[in-house]
């Protein structure tokens, strides 16, 4: 009877833990959640057999990740309504993915059954195996970093400047710690541990205070962002095509004259790449601006499809393009698809041949300066945005958020587009469809921005990018170190435990 309490308790406190999130973002619920947690595996940790507390470790722990991740990804279900054969799918991506996603960061349980301990011992050994799991699943099967917990200092401009220096993977580490500071108030002797912890979130709000300046600047070139509202299923309609171009055409008329029109990802639902007429058509339509940055199905070698971003000049000639290189799996392709096609129920998955891989993560030219272009997803990827050795003087996001309705998905899709702004002193302009479309400044400052649903655009002179952050100039060293004192401080106590 006592484990059926403790892991509906594990679930509900996993569960919660997702309103520190966007659009919530009310990081003070995981001082409710954490330390109930927390509780939880401290009793369990009381097995003698050494089996059992490693076993009674993943078991919780990953009854607090599944709430957290089943809640936290309800949204991803609303993108198989859209495709005949896809609702099926719906019930895999709701139970699914949540219980793939507690299988790769079962280790991270494993590492805090090994380092687990009485009071500051255990606060840290939880911190440590929840960022180690988060890790994991960043990385492994192509990575999924969606909802970490160091999102949660998204909640704040100024807490949010601590991913200049950690990064918002790394982030998490401390504001577990920060969250398990009740915990540490229980007993006399971790007080002041408690304190300190405590001051956690403080700091990097008094940090991000000192760091943000109060002007920002911007160079002499300008642009617009254009927002629409088109839903998927018009997408997917051939018959709507030239709605749907005369409606692009009407929202990029403006009275200014700009250096640059950005439309969201695949924008016109035909390959614009293949349609020399059509682009001089379009460029002839837009009369204040020479130079067009859109999505587009690019076709190359006669067979393979990208999903792209072309930059069109005015006589209707690609001067520039990038081809996405991260994809959707499932969405985009089938991974493992010579094992997985051999399932019935995912054949409706591998009778198209789906999206190629781009190659290079180099800048393109256009005439803001350099960008780097990511489409979509690849926005929640800290670690692949810089591999180029050119660093760019803005990020360029296209998205298309249609496929996820009016759920929380949408929010923290945009919220990542602030933390890579963040991480890497540079100005983030998004155009989205049917999400959020902004413009923001190198340090993740939202100056203008179109709400969810919205339908407008956005006129703006380009943001100057600051220095490199501390984050991109050591990246995780700053954590590795961290953890390595960590061992360092117990090695004598793991020792005694585990001779």
């Amino acid at each position: 009877m006592k484990y059926l309490l403790f892991s509906l308790l594990t679930f509900f406190a996993g569960s919660m833990s997702n309103f520190a999130l966007a659009p919530w973002d009310n990081i003070f619920i995981l001082l409710f959640s954490f330390p109930l947690f927390f509780l939880i595996l401290q009793d369990i940790s009381n097995e003698k057999k050494i089996k059992n507390k490693f076993l009674s470790f993943i078991f919780f722990g990953n009854i607090f990740l599944f709430g957290y991740f089943f809640f936290g990804l309800l949204w991803i279900s609303s993108a198989f309504d859209y495709r005949e054969g896809f609702a099926e799918l719906k019930f895999l991506s709701t139970l699914g993915l949540p219980f793939l996603l507690c299988l790769i960061t079962t280790p991270g349980w494993i590492l805090t059954a090994f380092l687990w301990g009485k009071g500051l011992r255990g606060c840290l050994a939880l911190s440590a195996g929840i960022i180690t799991g988060e890790f994991l699943r960043s990385y492994l099967f192509s990575g999924f970093p969606w909802n970490l917990f160091g999102h949660s200092i998204g909640f704040n401009d100024f807490s949010m400047q601590a991913g200049s220096v950690f990064g918002f993977d790394l982030s998490g580490f401390f504001i577990i710690l920060f969250a398990l500071a009740p915990v540490l108030f229980l007993k006399r002797d971790t007080l002041m541990w408690g304190i300190a912890f405590s001051l956690i979130l403080p700091i990097f709000i008094l940090y991000g205070y000192h760091r943000l300046p109060s002007e920002i600047r911007y160079l002499d070139k300008d642009f617009l962002i254009i927002q629409s509202k088109i839903s998927q299923d018009k997408k997917l309609n051939s018959n709507e095509v030239g709605s749907i171009v005369k409606k692009f055409s009407e929202l990029s008329k403006t009275d200014n004259k700009v250096d640059l029109i950005i439309w969201p990802e695949n924008a016109i639902p035909i390959f614009l790449s293949e349609n020399q007429d059509i682009r001089s058509m379009l460029m002839q339509s837009l009369d204040n601006s020479s130079n067009l940055l859109t999505g587009d199905l690019i076709i190359k070698n006669q067979s393979d499809i990208y999903n792209s971003a072309i930059l069109i000049a005015k006589n209707g000639k690609i001067t520039s393009s990038y081809d996405k290189v991260h994809l959707v799996p499932f969405g985009e392709y089938l991974p493992l698809s010579e094992y997985l096609k051999k399932f019935n129920f995912l054949k409706i998955l591998t009778n198209e041949k789906g999206i190629s891989r781009g190659k290079s993560y180099d800048p393109i030219n256009t005439p803001l300066g350099q960008a780097r272009v990511i489409i979509c997803y690849e926005v929640i990827f800290s670690n692949e945005l810089m591999r180029s050795k050119i660093r760019p003087n803005f990020i360029v996001n296209l998205s298309n958020d249609a496929w996820f309705d009016n759920n929380s998905g949408p929010y923290q899709h945009f919220s990542n587009a602030k933390f890579r702004s963040v991480e890497n002193g540079l100005p983030v302009i998004r155009s989205s469809n049917k999400g959020i479309s902004a413009i923001i400044d190198p340090y993740g400052r939202v100056i203008k921005k179109l709400s969810l649903n919205e339908e407008g655009s956005i006129y703006s002179r380009l943001p100057e990018k600051i220095p490199e952050t501390i984050y991109m100039r050591y990246k995780n060293f700053i954590v590795m170190a961290l953890l390595f004192l960590y061992f360092l401080c117990y090695r004598k106590k793991i020792k005694k435990e585990y001779p």
